[in-house]
């Protein structure tokens, strides 16, 4: 008998207006609506706190939703609330494409297309595409180098007037200071810590701007714009980096 009015109080309590989804918040949202972060979620107003599963919410929150990095899920019994959190991705970089600009998230996902690129604080992104549409991903060459941006400090920026996917696995940097520099995509984030001592060394050294190869393990490698493929040159000696010529061709140089 008590084992039955036992079941009877549970069975109550599970039907309780009480134990269901009265209120759903939404917060960390700054541009996705709370509607479409509700939708997500699966989760529905009237249903039983008991059937809500956090973990799969906040996991079909991230999937739905490219613009989410990440999400959490939390329940209140005492006022039936369900809380979702979210934190959106940044904008890290804006595509230059023949049919405009681009703001890119650092998951490779097109947010927004912009009237101009001029006073943004993000890198300039070109590559092979030429066009691109919003809300929709990138190539995953230009999301690897979204994924790298994201964790650069902008500090390591300074001076890179644009990133150039080549589309074989390296990008090219244009420097403000008209030096370009060769670097593995994957790996971008390396070459932009170690783009300024470089350039500074060579230019120490006298040299004035070339290409300088930073894919692979040092030394690095400095080439003018003069001893590059398909460029005339009458006077091509490689150049080491204690200034000293070897006759070889073409002119280049190392960084120790």
């Amino acid at each position: 008998m008590v084992s039955f009015f036992a079941f009877i109080g549970l069975v109550a309590v599970l039907e309780s207006p009480l134990a269901r989804v009265r209120h759903i918040q939404v917060r960390g949202n700054t541009t996705i609506p709370m509607a479409q972060v509700v939708a997500s979620s699966g989760i529905a107003y009237g249903e039983s706190l008991w059937a809500v599963n956090r973990r799969r919410a906040a996991s079909a929150v991230v999937a739905k939703l490219p613009m989410v990095d990440r999400a959490a899920v939390s329940v209140s019994w005492t006022s039936g609330t369900v809380s979702i959190d979210v934190h959106e991705r940044d904008v890290v970089a804006v595509y230059a494409a023949q049919n405009g600009f681009y703001e890119l998230m650092s998951n490779g996902y097109v947010y927004q297309q912009i009237a101009s690129a001029a006073g943004l604080p993000y890198p300039i992104v070109t590559g092979q595409a030429s066009d691109l549409s919003v809300h929709h991903m990138v190539s995953s060459a230009v999301s690897t180098v979204c994924r790298q941006l994201a964790e650069v400090p902008s500090s390591e920026l300074t001076g890179v007037s644009e990133i150039h996917v080549n589309g074989d696995g390296t990008v090219t940097l244009y420097l403000d200071n008209d030096f370009e520099v060769l670097a593995d995509a994957a790996d971008l984030r390396g070459a932009l810590a170690a783009v300024q001592p470089t350039v500074r060394y060579f230019e120490a050294k006298g040299y004035r701007p070339g290409v300088i190869d930073l894919t692979g393990s040092p030394p690095y490698r400095y080439t003018p714009f003069s001893a590059l493929p398909g460029v005339r040159s009458d006077n091509s000696t490689a150049v080491e980096a204690s200034g000293q010529t070897n006759g070889t061709s073409p002119q280049t140089a190392s960084h120790p």
